[in-house]
């Protein structure tokens, strides 16, 4: 007898909890579901980015090779018009750019995180911020290019080689908010990885110390500057919403700071 009661407890939190799933998605969503991409699984040639010490010197981690599970992510970024309907709502914070169907701009962290948490909460799917190394693979040929060297697809050897290439680097691209793939497409059909509006990633700013080899053996993550992912990495404060006027605490400021999520695959309930 209490195996069948312990079985029935069970089966009804199992439909019920199928049933709920269903009604948060009955409402309907807020806008248009925004057209995502499944990057499959691979490895990048990643370091953290921040401040690292060997006996009392500064010093820079070697790369290491890291395994991201694949994902699927946001084909274009958040637009304005999409953004806009959270703030409606109260759900998140006005901005400067406003409005149209242009990528959202002029967000900081927090903005983009809250926005991530209310789009999860109208649709039932759980929406967030890349992490950096997922990032870096959606990138592709930006960080990923298979032809060149190690070091020339880190994305933190792109930062520090940007400081001698600021000019040139400012130069290659319009300051102006651009519409949505106007950039074009990388090999994964990902739109404007390689544009104007840098994105905020879940990453933080890490410091800690190495070994001889250069490993990391202790790390400390700073979380109040966060990892904006784009033509190179940049460490910028979690409440910056320009980065280009200050605030960008590593790497040279960018252009314009944006945003686009990962779904996570939905929760498959038990029935019983």
């Amino acid at each position: 007898m209490r195996a069948l009661a312990l079985f029935a407890t069970v089966s009804a939190i199992g439909v019920l909890a199928v049933v709920g799933t269903l009604s948060r998605k009955e409402t309907p969503p807020p806008f248009a579901e925004p057209q995502t991409v499944a990057v499959p699984a691979g490895e990048v040639e990643w370091r953290p980015l921040g401040n690292f010490s060997f006996e009392g010197k500064a010093r820079t981690p070697r790369l290491e090779t890291v395994n991201v599970d694949g994902f699927e992510i946001m084909k274009h970024q958040v637009s304005r018009d999409q953004y806009a309907v959270c703030v409606v709502e109260g759900a998140c914070a006005e901005v400067s750019a406003r409005g149209g169907a242009l990528p959202q701009t002029q967000v900081n962290w927090r903005d983009a995180t809250d926005f991530a948490d209310w789009y999860s909460e109208k649709t039932g799917d759980r929406w967030r911020l890349p992490s950096e190394t997922e990032w870096q693979l959606a990138a592709a040929e930006r960080y990923g290019d298979v032809a060149a060297t190690p070091e020339a697809r880190d994305p933190g050897r792109r930062m520090l080689e940007s400081y001698q290439n600021g000019a040139l680097l400012r130069g290659s691209a319009s300051l102006s908010v651009r519409p949505a793939g106007a950039f074009g497409e990388n090999s994964l059909g990902i739109a404007d990885m390689g544009g104007n509006i840098w994105e905020w990633t879940d990453g933080c700013m890490e410091n800690g110390q190495i070994s001889r080899d250069g490993s990391v053996t202790v790390t400390d993550s700073y979380c109040g500057v966060r990892i904006a992912g784009g033509r190179h990495r940049a460490a910028i404060i979690d409440f910056v919403r320009d980065a280009s006027v200050g605030g960008c605490a590593v790497g040279l400021p960018p252009d314009h700071l944006g945003f686009r999520l990962v779904r996570e695959a939905p929760r498959v309930w038990p029935l019983f």
